[in-house]
């Protein structure tokens, strides 16, 4: 859908957040006479940002008393589930849904773009992909749910646009992408999309709205889910770019030990082969990009070590709300130190079988768990502890629920002495004791001693 479609029309634009704001100044720049309504459900902190027409309205409440069906086109934010049935209802009667992404991607689809998603680790691809291509002196812009809309990008262009994309941005995608990556997928924002199965099809639908489907050939259940898609090039594949026990191979060519690499763990050293796959589809040297390699500065919040007061080294990884990500980080902790890790949020009812597994498995084929201690913070660390402890796990620090992050941290403290590892990653979401996860990785920095 382009601007001048909207012309004329009767317009809501559903949420006011970053992405709400960047389309209500495109459109205010490009159709200065077309008034808009603004519907939120929580009053919006800066108003008068919004509002850029004496005609524009604002109203906060619950959707089910906005007659979304009585407008004729909806801009929705991402956060906004076309699964409701207010917009369902809407959609029933003939209004039309889009959003800043599909807007965007409507009036410029000649510029380049490379669009990665997955349940984790597409933050990091994104940012090393735009890293590397940067070094390689192509223009780059990194842009989407990384935290810059690309409707705040409108009207710039570059050789290359690398767009993280959400499953709820997939969802609705109806543009058109040069290259499309996954690089991972497993149950996640169940409660958004219903259903495990449509979280899975809103994520797939991303690729089939592509030229090119760059694929994690590590996971079986990929592969099969992707069997049909025209143009498909795999990463993490033995002819291909693929970590092995951490370290970067070409084929049957060992590129980078794992020691010479700037992230930690085996599943960052894949979303680097990802990157790699990608540079190479464009025609461009992978490996002569791997020079910038050490001047990658890790994103926040994402196994990110803040680190040392006394001896003890403290990692956020804030990032991790499901418990494949809390495997995924304690597996790329060093096992020659004693390991706190502190887990839990807000309670989505999430099986955590996946943790008690990794963690039986640990212990049978190394004669040792992989943490000194768990912690559990509210509101879900209570429940895991107990399931932890009824399933016979014990641990040397023990397994212990705490109150707040706050205590946790003051717990973490107390356990171990020496050169040791105070991991915070989390496997839930924040909203129980934070705004989100950047505030909850900001205030254990501050828990933990860390200066401003």
């Amino acid at each position: 859908m382009l601007l001048t479609e909207l012309e004329g029309k009767k317009l809501a634009l559903l949420g006011a957040g970053r992405e709400g704001k960047a389309v209500r100044s495109v459109l205010a720049e490009q159709l200065p006479d077309l008034a808009v309504d603004i519907i939120c459900e929580q009053h919006p902190s800066e108003k008068e940002s919004l509002l850029r027409l004496p005609a524009d309205h604002l109203q906060v409440g619950p959707l089910a008393q906005a007659r979304l069906e009585d407008y004729d086109i909806l801009i929705k934010s991402p956060g906004i589930s076309p699964y409701r049935n207010e917009v369902k209802t809407a959609i029933e009667a003939g209004v039309e849904l889009t959003s800043g992404t599909n807007l965007w991607f409507a009036q410029y689809p000649q510029e380049n773009t490379i669009c990665i998603t997955g349940t984790k680790g597409k933050s990091t691809t994104s940012a090393i992909l735009s890293h590397l291509l940067r070094a390689l002196g192509k223009s780059t812009e990194l842009a989407g749910n990384i935290g810059i809309p690309l409707m705040e990008q409108w009207g710039q262009h570059v050789d290359h646009w690398v767009v993280e994309m959400s499953s709820f941005q997939a969802a609705d995608f109806n543009g058109q992408a040069d290259i499309a990556v996954l690089v991972s997928l497993f149950a996640e924002h169940l409660d958004w999309h219903g259903s495990e199965q449509r979280y899975i099809d809103d994520k797939l639908n991303l690729l089939h709205q592509s030229s090119v489907a760059v694929v994690n050939a590590a996971d079986p259940r990929l592969l099969q889910l992707t069997a049909d898609l025209p143009e498909r090039v795999l990463f993490n594949h033995p002819q291909g770019w693929q970590q092995r026990a951490g370290d970067i191979w070409h084929a049957d060519t060992l590129v980078r030990k794992s020691q010479h690499l700037p992230l930690r763990g085996h599943h960052n050293a894949a979303n680097l082969c990802a990157a790699l796959t990608v540079i190479d589809l464009l025609g461009l040297d992978a490996k002569d990009s791997l020079r910038a390699l050490p001047d990658f500065v890790n994103l926040p919040h994402r196994l990110q070590s803040l680190g040392c007061i006394d001896s003890l080294e403290w990692i956020n990884d804030s990032i991790a709300t499901t418990p494949a990500a809390v495997v995924a980080a304690v597996g790329a902790m060093p096992a020659t130190r004693p390991l706190v890790l502190l887990l839990g949020g807000y309670d989505r009812g999430v099986d955590w079988q996946l943790f008690i597994d990794f963690m039986r498995v640990e212990f049978d084929q190394h004669g040792r768990y992989p943490v000194h201690a768990v912690l559990g913070l509210p509101d879900n660390g209570d429940r895991i502890i107990k399931e932890l402890t009824a399933n016979g796990i014990e641990l040397a620090g023990g397994l212990k629920a705490t109150t707040s992050l706050k205590q946790a941290v003051a717990t973490a403290k107390a356990l171990v002495t020496g050169e040791a590892i105070v991991l915070l990653s989390p496997g839930a979401p924040s909203f129980s004791e934070f705004e989100n996860f950047e505030q909850r990785g900001e205030m254990f920095r501050h828990y933990a001693g860390f200066k401003d």
